[in-house]
């Protein structure tokens, strides 16, 4: 659910799609997960939030009445599935799924309501699984009397034609060659599924299509040189340690933006001075950074202040690198809701749409990326093997060795190497075999890279995952 909802948000951006008029998104559920998979409620709490709002979602929960094998009086403590609803106030249309024309109506209704509020709404198409999971998985071994009751239920499609029949808008020869019609464009789909060897559609083909990476990997290619002029750098570190005129800020960080600008003449870096500079350069040449996290406007450790507060509380906030150079890209710096799972789920899909921008999801502390350890192991570390979706998102984890206890002190980095792509086949050439500029290669055929960074403090340390 996180993962593509966000597309349409970065969908939005990239076409200046202010209300979300052009695009929509529809997410479809399970009854049983809707209720009790957490994410879901994170999900849902992000619709209104400034920099996560899609202008409204519709979503359809697919209400078998059952969840797998349990029933709903063991799956979930409301009336409804999507009860979940009532904490933000969505409305919910329940429908008979037996009825494609009540369906119809209703899914008609959540459009309309959709595009006039931008709000999120919910379809509860309630319906019955009439078969198992698989042919191995008769779901007569756990409920032998709903299962007898389905089967001798006619299918939806059966009693619609009936229906239509009965009132004489179609005849019966109609209807059958709908029907063969319908089976033989299935039967050809599967047919050709089973001689597909590649992707067919990608949402960057000029850079992904058929054996494009692999041709990639095996050419000359160098490392780029991504040095800037020093007067870009002072340019950057100007802004960036200066007090804007139109508010005052408080008096603590006025002393930290002059130490800035004291280590600027000294030609000293600092860890916030640091990523300034990397986010600045990119914005002057046309890159689209986005940084989003539990307090990153201000840094957990209070060293970013990327969004500066009047203290008379008369002018709206300043964001310190959103005008450093004319014309630059646009820079989002965003604090999120209280969750892990969600958000960084959230920045994962946004960062799909456009392989040219700087995603960044920062955890409050490293070790919080346990909450969302599903996003790292079914799409970070393995997207692109598994559907091509090559994602550049890139996570930075601080943490602090400071007696703020055992969970705000490591960020688990064994984890990320568990993940890392591990070929024991494959060994890297030496000597006169050895590829031109093989750092280059090693970037190209890895799954994700682990960076390890210290701050000008020892106890502080940063791994930065992308």
């Amino acid at each position: 659910m996180t993962s593509w909802r966000p597309c349409q948000c970065a969908t939005w951006f990239h076409l200046s799609d202010i209300h979300g008029d052009r695009v929509m998104s529809i997410i479809i559920h399970g009854d049983s997960a809707f209720t009790g998979q957490g994410v879901v409620y994170e999900t849902l709490q992000l619709a209104a939030l400034p920099n996560y709002q899609l202008g409204g979602t519709i979503h359809v929960v697919i209400n078998n009445q059952i969840g797998f094998t349990t029933d709903p009086w063991d799956s979930r403590s409301s009336p409804y599935c999507t009860d979940i609803a009532k904490v933000t106030n969505v409305p919910v249309f329940h429908v008979n799924a037996d009825d494609p024309e009540a369906v119809m109506f209703v899914a008609g209704l959540a459009v309309e309501w959709r595009m006039k509020f931008h709000r999120d709404i919910i379809i509860d198409l309630v319906c019955y699984r009439r078969f198992g999971h698989n042919e191995a998985d008769p779901p007569e071994y756990t409920h032998p009397a709903m299962c007898k009751k389905i089967a001798e239920h006619m299918p939806v499609y059966k009693l619609y034609a009936d229906q239509l029949i009965k009132d004489k808008l179609v005849s019966e020869v109609q209807m059958m060659e709908e029907a063969t019609k319908c089976r033989s464009l299935y039967c050809a789909a599967f047919e050709k599924a089973k001689f597909m060897n590649h992707l067919v559609k990608n949402p960057w083909p000029e850079e992904y299509e058929d054996d494009a990476m692999e041709k990639m990997r095996k050419r000359h290619v160098r490392m780029p040189d991504t040095g800037v002029n020093e007067g870009v750098l002072k340019r950057i570190g100007e802004v960036f340690s200066t007090m804007p005129a139109e508010i005052r800020v408080h008096k603590r960080l006025a002393t930290t933006l002059l130490q800035r600008r004291e280590m600027l003449n000294m030609r000293m870096v600092s860890w916030a001075l640091a990523e300034a500079f990397a986010f600045g350069t990119l914005l002057r040449e046309g890159v689209h950074v986005r940084l989003s996290g539990q307090d990153v406007e201000r840094g957990t450790f209070s060293h970013r202040h990327h969004i500066l507060h009047d203290q008379n509380g008369v002018h709206a906030p300043v964001s310190a690198l959103s005008d450093v150079f004319p014309g630059q890209a646009e820079y989002v710096v965003c604090n999120s809701s209280l969750s892990e799972y969600a958000v960084l789920g959230f920045e994962y899909g946004y960062s799909l749409e456009n392989m040219r921008s700087l995603i960044c999801w920062e955890a409050q502390f490293g070790d919080f990326t346990n909450n969302a350890q599903c996003v790292l192991d079914q799409y970070i570390s393995s997207g692109e093997k598994k559907w091509g979706l090559n994602s550049r998102i890139v996570l930075l984890l601080p943490h602090g060795n400071e007696g703020m206890g055992p969970e705000h002190s490591s960020a688990r980095p064994e984890r990320f190497l568990q993940g890392c792509l591990d070929d024991e086949e494959g060994c890297p050439s030496v000597g006169k075999l050895a590829k031109p500029h093989f750092p280059m290669h090693q970037l190209l055929d890895c799954n994700w890279q682990i960076i390890v960074t210290a701050d000008f403090l020892p106890s502080t340390v940063i791994i930065t995952f992308c």
